[in-house]
């Protein structure tokens, strides 16, 4: 920012302050004074309204009483009313007699409440009957033994209008204050930058890096003034660091160059927790902007601090915490910390272990998962083979109930082995596609016709909700495999005597296939879950015979080799839409 620009935004920020500080005061003293005179008016005006009235308010004469408010009224250019002390309207003046009794209750408005109590009262406020921003003031009439109030009210418009005008006036004045701050502007920056182009010429060519003799002497050092000084200074300065800076400037490229390379991020600090080195791997493992001369109190990363802290203490110290990352993951960092005992300064060393991390939990949950999906069907082909050589072979019923559970168990372990080699082929890529033209139609068809017996034996319609014939370049097997297990899994948590649709519907350059059921549904707690390997819900895990877990995750894996989306919702009208995207080319 230059100095001309300077002088003029702090020249007009003064008169814009001022302006806006003489505005308020104006506009409040010019608002109350303005309303004090309304009320005036308007409390004259009740009370002769008040005597005028009172005689036909005595004889009980509703229409003269409302043929003489309307005349007052229109006389006086503002609308009249009379309430009664429990807050109902006798008279309105912008009011019909005959649709009296249409308004609201006014006991609850402020100035009545104020002129039942004191005599009189006053307010501002929208009125839904005019539409119209008013100004309230009631008067209370005692006479005939009776309590009312007479209430007179104006539009606010007059008093709008002239603090309208008042803001023209204001306007007009920083108009001209920005008129005379311009021109303050140019002329004092003329001035002062007429002093300092030369000095700002050659210092910035010094700042840009060039120390040459030429851009030193064009500096003003004959000057016997401030700028003369400065510029002395800086010839000095520039001429004793030319060739420091220049030998520090090849060592730190060479230094730089080394530690970018090692793949690790690495950080220098002083004494005093301020940054005076960093690589650009350290802020890419960080997720940091420019860090170079901050405090590291100053990074938002609380276990860096407790490192700095210990290493001061101890001469080094290491630690592996995490730490979030724009979304919802969060990234783990291994650091270690040195103090240099020639320079005393502490040097950090960190690199990401998340992927390290991921991979053993990985390893872990699978042997753990597999380990407990064994378990049971072993379990029980061990307990039915041992009852089987205690005796039960003698029994051939008894035989042949234990001899099926022992192959039931047993082709649950075979199609739990399968489907592990399946997946572990489809997620490693030995899995190779066959891509071609396939009509989903004709896939949807062929899927289910394989379960016309599963359906009737259950009772369960199948339903295909198709489009015309969509032709996709994907496997045709893959497809099906994935509708099958969709589609299966539909029918293990469908009950009898409902229906399971299928949908193929044209979704931007996808199309999307869903596979709706009138199940339980996913909890909406579980279903970012389902098609983890060897996830079940609760209420799964409490069936028994609901298979093994790995058929959604081998429809995940499907799906995602082909370029496609999964995902599950719940439906309003109760069961799960599981669903899958496949690109149209």
């Amino acid at each position: 920012m230059g100095i001309r620009t300077r002088i003029f935004f702090i020249t007009l920020s003064c008169l814009f302050i001022g302006i806006s500080l003489s505005f308020v005061v104006a506009e409040r003293d010019l608002s109350l004074k303005l309303q004090d005179q309304i009320e005036t008016e308007l409390s004259r005006q009740a009370k002769i309204l008040r005597k005028s009235i009172a005689n036909i308010i005595d004889a009980g004469d509703f229409y003269k009483l409302k043929v003489q408010i309307d005349e007052y009224a229109a006389a006086s250019d503002s609308r009249i009313t009379i309430i009664l002390k429990d807050g109902y309207v006798i008279v309105d003046s912008d009011v019909e007699a005959s649709k009296i009794d249409d308004l609201d209750n006014h006991s609850d408005r402020p100035e009545i409440i104020s002129a039942f109590k004191n005599g009189y009262g006053s307010s501002k406020r929208y009125s839904s009957t005019v539409k119209k921003e008013m100004f309230y003031f009631a008067l209370l009439d005692s006479s005939n033994d009776a309590e009312r109030v007479i209430r007179i009210s104006v539009p606010y418009e007059s008093l709008d209008q002239i603090l309208a005008s008042l803001g023209n006036s204001i306007t007009l004045i920083v108009v001209v204050g920005l008129i005379v701050a311009i021109l303050a502007s140019v002329l004092a920056g003329d001035y002062i930058r007429s002093s300092f182009m030369d000095l700002e010429k050659a210092a910035a060519d010094i700042s840009a890096g060039s120390y040459k003799k030429k851009d030193l002497e064009s500096l003003p050092i004959k000057r016997s003034d401030e700028i003369g000084s400065m510029a002395r200074n800086i010839s000095t300065i520039s001429s004793n660091l030319r060739e420091q800076i220049s030998l520090i400037a090849k060592q730190r490229d060479q230094f730089g160059l080394v530690l970018d390379g090692l793949g690790e991020g690495i950080m220098v600090l002083d004494e005093d927790g301020t940054i005076t080195f960093r690589n650009d791997q350290i802020m890419q493992i960080l997720g940091l902007d420019e860090i170079l001369n901050k405090s590291i109190a100053d990074l938002n990363l609380p276990p860096l601090k407790q490192i700095f802290k210990k290493a001061l203490k101890k001469g080094q110290h290491e630690s592996e915490f995490e730490i979030d990352t724009d979304g919802d993951d969060t990234k783990w960092i291994l650091a270690h910390m040195n103090k240099a005992k020639a320079t005393r300064e502490l040097i950090l060393v960190v690199h990401e272990t998340t992927q390290l991390r991921e991979m053993d939990s990985m390893r872990r949950d699978f042997v753990s998962n597999l380990s407990h999906e064994l378990r049971t069907p072993v379990s029980v082909i061990k307990a039915n083979s041992e009852t089987l050589l205690g005796g039960a072979l003698e029994n051939s019923k008894d035989a042949k109930t234990f001899s099926k559970a022992i192959l039931h168990n047993a082709d649950r372990l075979s199609e739990m082995v399968t489907s592990l080699i399946d997946l572990s082929r489809i997620e490693y890529g030995d899995l190779k596609f066959v891509i071609e033209p396939i009509i989903i139609n004709q896939v949807v068809d062929t899927v289910i016709s394989s379960f016309t017996n599963k359906a009737k034996r259950k009772n369960i319609e199948l339903v295909f909700n198709r489009q015309s014939d969509v032709v996709v370049q994907t496997d045709a097997k893959a497809i099906e495999r994935v509708l099958n297990n969709l589609v299966d899994n539909a029918f293990k948590y469908s009950s009898e005597n409902t229906v399971i649709e299928i949908r193929a519907r044209k979704q931007a350059n996808f199309i999307r296939i869903s596979v709706l059921d009138s199940g339980e549904g996913v909890p909406e707690e579980e279903q970012r879950f389902v098609f983890k390997r060897f996830y079940r819900t609760a209420k799964a895990r409490a069936n028994t015979k609901q298979g093994s877990g790995l058929g959604l995750a081998i429809v995940r894996n499907l799906v995602n080799n082909l370029q496609g989306e999964v995902g599950v919702e719940t439906r309003k009208e109760g069961g799960s839409e599981f669903w899958f995207t496949i690109p149209l080319s």
